[in-house]
């Protein structure tokens, strides 16, 4: 860690007074959106056979689609569909949009507590996903990941698990599982299921300690009211040793490593260093608010959707890439 902490010195995010415009007006909320309930009815729910089980694809396919192609989102630790409605009021009737939740959530149906739930058995129950819905070599689609689940596209790609030929945007991707390690090690472990319930309220606090953003705050508290306990222990002790950090040369896809907020869990300045050790990683930065983080994103996806994958980097997000 000695050496990361050297090479996170190096780091410089700053940016232009017209850049920081330039993000703003990138950033224009969308006019009138659709309710939160009307928003849910817009996508259809279908569970995939995985590995011992069966995980929750929510699938959003407009009836005249602008963009040119669709992505598929693998969203963070724990969060659900409603976490995401700033992003996909973006894409609603323009983008078709799979969502595809992963087996920690509590939307998974797992056949019995002992089965793998390891960040790799993660990439394969995507790569399990996309089989099923026939995204194979001939089709152009955008595979975007959000926090954990861009590092579990990221071990897809290490494993040689997911496919090759497609684009890849991966945002605040992490690269160790941010609880603390002895919590992983020692008291993950040693407590039972039962009791994880009843001190869940202590969990919640230590989780949120010193958070000062509060859009951030309150998604995480949400999600901790939600968590089923089990799959929550079983998944983060499995994940207790996984480093992105040191493993990423042998990636041979270009990816876009994407940021722009930051909170008590994502630390800036390891993106550009994940984006520097990929080959032909690359690192475009989007300073904002962490209340736009969702909002980013959105706006982000609708540029991929729209530009066809021999093209690259969407021309509208180009002024903000940084070379290092």
């Amino acid at each position: 860690m000695r050496n990361i902490n050297k090479l996170l010195g190096t780091i410089d995010l700053k940016i232009s007074d017209a850049q920081c415009q330039a993000i703003d007006t990138f950033l224009k909320p969308v006019e009138n959106p659709i309710s939160l309930d009307r928003y849910n009815e817009k996508f259809e729910k279908i569970y995939v056979p995985v590995n011992e089980g069966e995980i929750l694809v929510f699938h959003h396919k407009p009836q005249n689609p602008t963009a040119v192609r669709p992505i598929i989102l693998i969203p963070g630790w724990g969060s659900d569909l409603d976490s995401f409605y700033e992003l996909y009021i973006n894409l609603i009737d323009k983008v078709e949009c799979f969502h595809i939740e992963t087996r920690e959530k509590s939307s998974s149906r797992l056949t019995n507590k002992k089965i793998p739930m390891t960040v790799r058995q993660s990439a394969e129950d995507v790569q399990q996903v996309l089989s099923y819905l026939k995204f194979d070599g001939s089709k152009d689609f955008v595979l975007i990941g959000t926090c954990w689940g861009s590092s579990i596209i990221l071990k897809g790609l290490i494993d040689r698990i997911l496919p090759v030929n497609n684009t890849i945007v991966l945002f605040d991707p992490m690269h160790t599982l941010w609880f603390p390690k002895f919590l992983l090690n020692w008291f993950v472990p040693l407590v039972p299921n039962w009791l994880g319930e009843v001190i869940r309220p202590i969990g919640k606090w230590l989780a949120l300690f010193g958070m000062k953003e509060q859009v951030q705050r309150k998604r995480n508290s949400e999600i901790i009211d939600n968590a089923e306990i089990w799959k929550w222990k079983r998944a983060a002790y499995q994940a207790r040793d996984f480093e992105l950090i040191g493993n990423l040369s042998s990636i041979a896809n270009e990816v876009f490593i994407l940021n722009g907020t930051k909170d008590k869990i994502h630390d800036q300045r390891f993106y550009p260093l994940i984006a520097q050790e990929i080959p032909n990683g690359r690192f475009v930065f989007l300073k904002t608010d962490e209340s736009n983080r969702e909002l980013l994103i959105g706006k982000v996806a609708r540029e991929f959707a729209g530009t066809p994958g021999t093209d690259g980097l969407p021309l509208a997000l180009q002024p903000f890439e940084m070379i290092f």
